[in-house]
């Protein structure tokens, strides 16, 4: 996330993204499984980053997979940073957490001693970023990965067509409206489907295809380069650091 989502920076909207929405993500549990697929066929995990890390949920899942790990967190949002300290904190003493924009380089000087890290992460955070910024910190990550180190961005890329783009919204309604019936809600569909589509962030979006971040990274030298899970918009892409030239 970037400055000029000041949205992100709300306590309400915060607490409205993780109560509800987070919850709507579709197959969101598979999204981590093949996270962490990827990262374990990797090798040992003593070093990670995790970027835009909001409440800590991909931190979280790495964790839970190699308890000895350290993080490294980083995120623009001071109510998601603490939410995250308040969701990792069986981790503390295995933890760093940043306040930093990911708009700009700046965040390196913070990180920069930690580095280079194992594992680099990112869910739902870099859509945020205008393309030419995309690609200038895929470059700052694979700076700062070791060699044969991986990136995993869990991401929000844009549709193919337009009817593709309305397939994904009407389907994450649906989440909506079940997570919401789950809960012992009374919000209609109708109600849901109207405050999702006018929600305040949604201005903040710069979507890109998987396909052409793919491509930027393979450009910038990464290898096993691919979209290794994708439902609709929602997409887990990456590759890792060549252990050779």
């Amino acid at each position: 996330m970037c400055t000029k989502d000041k949205a992100w920076q709300t306590q309400a909207l915060t607490d409205k993204y993780l109560d509800g929405v987070r919850g709507a993500i579709p197959l969101a549990s598979e999204q981590l499984d093949i996270m962490l697929t990827a990262i374990s066929m990797n090798g040992k995990v003593d070093n990670f980053l995790d970027l835009g890390c909001g409440s800590g949920i991909l931190s979280a899942a790495i964790l839970d997979r190699f308890p000895d790990a350290v993080g490294t967190l980083v995120d623009f949002s001071e109510p998601m940073l603490n939410a995250a300290q308040d969701h990792l904190s069986g981790y503390n003493k295995h933890l760093q957490l940043y306040k930093a924009d990911l708009a700009s380089a700046s965040w390196l000087d913070l990180v920069r001693d930690r580095a280079p890290f194992d594992v680099i992460v990112s869910g739902y955070a870099i859509h945020h970023l205008t393309d030419n910024r995309k690609r200038e910190l895929y470059e700052e990550i694979h700076g700062h990965l070791t060699v044969g180190g991986i990136f995993i961005n869990v991401e929000h890329v844009s549709s193919s067509t337009p009817w593709v783009e309305s397939l994904f919204e009407r389907t994450f309604v649906d989440g909506l409206h079940s997570r919401e019936r789950n809960k012992g809600g009374s919000r209609t569909r109708e109600a849901l489907a109207k405050e999702y589509y006018h929600r305040e962030d949604k201005k903040e979006n710069i979507l890109a295809s998987v396909e052409n971040q793919c491509q930027w990274l393979g450009e910038i030298g990464y290898e096993d380069v691919d979209c290794y899970f994708k439902i609709l918009e929602l997409a887990v892409f990456g590759g890792r650091k060549k252990t050779a030239n």
